[in-house]
């Protein structure tokens, strides 16, 4: 009998320029895969699958950088490829970039009910189906074969503008900064060491003017300096009047999985950024909604047909009611690209809209509430445990959701229960840009936290495949990019 590790590569992985498609399948479907493969290959479609790996490479790595490089991403299913992991990361990492899918059904299978829902929106095509190899190449070649979009004088239009950022002086400033700091400390051990006259320091550089004070910000007093590389925030300013947003007045939505949304009102967050050592004002443009409440199992397991959660045998509680946790940010999005098409189809969504991470900033904006203080309730941690699970409280479990108090904008559990993934981070937001190598920001706080760790600005950083019992997360509902 053949083993799969004997079959041979049927050719070398696509390493050139032009478009490719990407190959998604289980290791033990080789014989079948590999001959679709050939026959597609002689039909001139270019591919890319996991031969084209190089010895010394970071699998996660090189994956991520194909599929995201892909004009096209497709998956050979089978029992054996549902049960397999890698499969699963890839499908999800390609959801995530919102590729086109093309399912290719080797024999019937189950597909999870999640997975289910973000693939049944995409062509699918059933090798005991007659012409299926013609039907599949069909659609792989239009896909890479598509014109480019040309405006009225025949000049490419890019999905995005793209504007060209000359970093060099600020580089060349940040660099000078950092040399005059190591200069005077190698001076000051020698002082200490050899009293003699004082060293001669270079001149001081001039001082830049201080920037304006913005409308609705305070300016800071060396926030975060010397004490985190990250990009902190610390003030924010919302576009109505708070009052506004209390009582009945406010315009929640409603999901029928998911439950209540607060909305919140568009403003602006102020940012430290450290190696720049200047803030910056960074707008929340629209409107948009934010759970109040942690996704729960329940509420998972409804949309995606399984509960990946970590359970304490010892807890007399429900899971029901409980957050989702040992979820990675690769299963956080499929779920909200389920949620979407569950809501789309029920009509329930409204139109343009979608649910999806909140970014780092909307996480913030949201979890601050208007407010500039460690904690939106303040800056001492004494009342945390009226708002957070954390060590101090939790006897190192998690509680199920909405059991302390909300913040001002009814949002439950920002400060603690499970950290929370997020889209798009603080330097996704300040540099305009999506690109994102393989580590995602959590927020908020946890049970296992202490006060400090939890509040508004606590940020932690895991890969975007991890999986771990504290780290769950929330769902925001916001315009579509187009919409």
């Amino acid at each position: 009998m053949i083993s799969s590790a004997d079959i041979p590569e049927p050719f070398e992985s696509y390493s050139g320029e032009g478009p490719y498609i990407f190959v998604s399948y289980a290791h033990a479907d080789k014989i079948p895969v590999y001959q679709s493969m050939r026959e597609f290959r002689d039909a001139g479609v270019n591919m890319w699958y996991d031969e084209g790996i190089q010895p010394a490479g970071e699998w996660v790595e090189e994956i991520a950088h194909a599929i995201k490089k892909s004009s096209m991403f497709v998956v050979f299913v089978s029992p054996r490829s549902v049960d397999s992991r890698f499969v699963k990361s890839e499908v999800g990492y390609a959801l995530s970039e919102n590729k086109d899918i093309l399912t290719i059904y080797l024999e019937d299978t189950t597909l999870p009910a999640g997975l289910s829902l973000c693939l049944q929106q995409f062509q699918s095509v059933f090798i005991a189906e007659k012409n299926w190899q013609k039907k599949a190449c069909t659609c792989m070649l239009d896909k890479i074969n598509e014109l480019p979009k040309l405006d009225e004088r025949g000049v490419q239009v890019m999905d995005q503008e793209v504007t060209e950022i000359d970093l060099g002086a600020d580089l060349w400033n940040a660099w000078d900064r950092v040399w005059n700091t190591q200069l005077k400390r190698g001076l000051k051990g020698v002082e200490s060491r050899v009293r003699k006259s004082p060293p001669i320091l270079p001149p001081k550089p001039e001082s830049k003017p201080v920037p304006k004070k913005r409308a609705g910000t305070q300016m800071p007093i060396h926030p975060g300096r010397g004490k985190t590389r990250h990009p902190l925030a610390f003030d924010v300013s919302i576009n109505e009047d708070p009052q506004e947003l209390k009582g009945p007045v406010q315009e929640n939505h409603i999901d029928f999985y998911a439950g209540t949304f607060s909305r919140i009102p568009s403003g602006k967050l102020s940012i430290w950024v450290p190696y720049a050592e200047e803030q910056r004002v960074v707008e929340v443009e629209h409107d948009f909604w934010l759970g109040q409440y942690l996704i729960t199992q329940e509420v998972y397991t409804q949309v995606m047909g399984a509960n990946p959660s970590f359970t304490d045998v010892e807890s007399d509680l429900s899971n029901e009611s409980l957050p989702v946790n040992n979820v990675s940010w690769l299963d956080a999005v499929a779920f909200c690209k389920a949620l979407t098409i569950l809501s789309n189809t029920q009509g329930t969504l409204p139109t343009g809209h979608e649910y999806r991470l909140p970014s780092e900033v909307e996480w913030e904006y949201a979890c601050r509430a208007g407010t500039s203080t460690a904690y939106y309730f303040g800056d001492e941690p004494g009342e945390l445990h009226n708002h957070a699970w954390f060590r101090g409280n939790s006897r190192k479990k998690i509680h199920p959701v909405g059991l302390k108090n909300p913040n001002p904008w009814n949002l439950y559990d920002m400060y603690g229960n499970v950290r929370e993934w997020v889209g798009n981070s603080f330097v996704n937001t300040l540099l305009n840009d999506s690109e994102q190598d393989e580590f995602r920001i959590s927020r908020g706080g946890g049970y296992m936290k202490t006060a400090i760790e939890c509040q508004s600005s606590t940020r932690s950083t895991n890969s975007l495949y991890h999986r771990f019992r504290n780290l769950g997360f929330r769902v925001a509902l916001a315009r579509m990019p187009n919409g």
